[in-house]
């Protein structure tokens, strides 16, 4: 049900469905969007518009029109009641639960996304020009899913075949960077390029024979140059087409660098990486690992954070924290801060829910003192994760030694009495 409402009105939550004025007055590169932050609203506010429109199906309703959602919500329920008692012509379906139907549309977005990725990236193939303007539309649409389904969108990207990884490893890229953008407050131009980035960042491989890509054992070190040659050959493919945003060549070229200098094919070191091949290199890895290859199955999303956070020198470790936030996936044998203000540690994974871990906690952060250990219960969902943390911020070289003795259960005096005296400057700065 759509409602106009004036924009001073609005709401975190609310759905917006289109703005007085038209788009051609909005602040925002999408034509409909989720109320997500207070500066989102303030942008809407310092752009003039006067009124918007929001669909109360999708998202928070203004309080006005409450209760004549709810009525209109009875009223259905009389008409499927009198239909129940109808004579059926066929069976009816049950009610589909709303995890099914986030699935429904996730599907129906990467399906759609599928078609015109595998469409623009096979012409490539053939010879033709990378056809951009078929591709950016692309990013509205997985914007909006993930704004409203981000859980569901990457469980149909892991759904893959062989022949058809390259266009939804492109899709999947493309929807993590648009969220991770997000969780980073990045300007929405800049969420718009790297949404677009991502879809083109692996456009080079159309250069890679298919036998190649597909191969379903390991590479040997003349196949794998020729395969390190995809971000040079995407780069050139890009620049000889229409114009695209300079990040979309910047992450195209550079999304397989190394913060250590050690990554292809320029090597090039952390300090002249821009915060977009950082991004990319993150979420390229991490879709790659989690998803079903030819040479090896996939990686659970927890095991896939623990194993890239051990990559020494692969990633920008603070952006990398930060992805994992973004997520809402946290590793086992990683330090995070609950909400009570302690420090633990992931101590066990949760198919069920990976967002919700089994975790130890050790360190009381306000009053600066390890836990007793006969304290060091693990806990699930009492004391929820706030954020991710680095163990070596706080306890510096000590961090090996404390994590091994958290897991085992216990934290000797020892340790505990010489973690707390000279850590108090340290632990008040981080806990600002």
């Amino acid at each position: 049900m759509l409602v106009t409402i004036k924009t001073e009105d609005a709401r975190i939550g609310m759905f917006v469905h289109a703005v007085a004025g038209g788009w051609m007055a909005s602040p925002f590169w999408r034509s409909q969007l989720v109320l997500t932050r207070t500066s989102e609203i303030r942008k809407l506010r310092d752009a003039g518009i006067g009124e918007i429109v929001i669909d109360v199906a999708k998202g928070v309703a203004p309080e006005g029109a409450a209760t004549a959602v709810r009525a209109m919500d009875g009223d259905m329920a009389e008409v499927a009641a009198v239909v129940d008692d109808m004579p059926a012509a066929r069976p009816r379906r049950s009610r589909r639960s709303a995890e099914e139907r986030a699935l429904d549309r996730a599907q129906a977005t990467v399906d759609a996304s599928k078609r015109v990725v595998s469409a623009v990236f096979d012409d490539v193939r053939l010879g033709k020009a990378v056809n951009v303007a078929a591709i950016a539309p692309l990013v509205e649409q997985i914007a909006e899913s993930m704004t409203r389904d981000p859980g569901a969108l990457l469980a149909v990207t892991r759904l893959r075949t062989k022949d058809e990884y390259t266009y939804i490893h492109s899709i999947a890229v493309a929807a993590l960077l648009i969220h991770f953008a997000h969780h980073l407050e990045l300007p929405e131009a800049q969420v718009h390029d790297l949404g677009l980035a991502g879809l083109l960042h692996d456009i080079g491989k159309m250069a890679v024979p298919k036998a190649l890509l597909e191969k379903p054992g390991k590479l040997d070190p003349p196949e794998m140059a020729v395969l390190r040659n995809h971000p040079e050959r995407g780069h050139a493919l890009l620049c000889a087409g229409p114009p695209v945003p300079e990040v979309v060549l910047d992450v195209c070229l550079h999304h397989h660098e190394r913060v250590d200098g050690r990554g292809y094919p320029h090597g090039i070191p952390a300090a002249r990486l821009s915060l977009p091949a950082r991004m990319s290199a993150i979420c390229d890895v991490y879709d790659a690992v989690t998803s079903n290859r030819p040479y090896k199955c996939a990686w659970s999303a927890s095991d896939a954070l623990a194993r890239m956070w051990s990559w020494t020198g692969h990633f920008d470790e603070d952006l990398l924290m930060r992805f994992i936030d973004s997520i809402g996936i946290y590793p086992v044998g990683g330090l995070v801060r609950l909400r009570s203000n302690r420090l633990a540690l992931v101590i066990e994974g949760n198919d069920g829910d990976p967002t919700a871990p089994r975790v130890r906690p050790f360190y009381d952060i306000p009053q600066q003192r390890v836990i007793a250990a006969s304290d060091l219960a693990a806990v699930r969902d009492v004391d929820p994760i706030q954020r991710a943390e680095r163990g070596a911020y706080w306890f510096g070289d000590e961090w090996p030694a404390t994590k091994a003795a958290v897991f085992a259960g216990m934290i000797a005096n020892a340790r505990a009495e010489a973690l707390e005296p000279g850590a108090a400057s340290s632990f008040q700065e981080a806990s600002s």
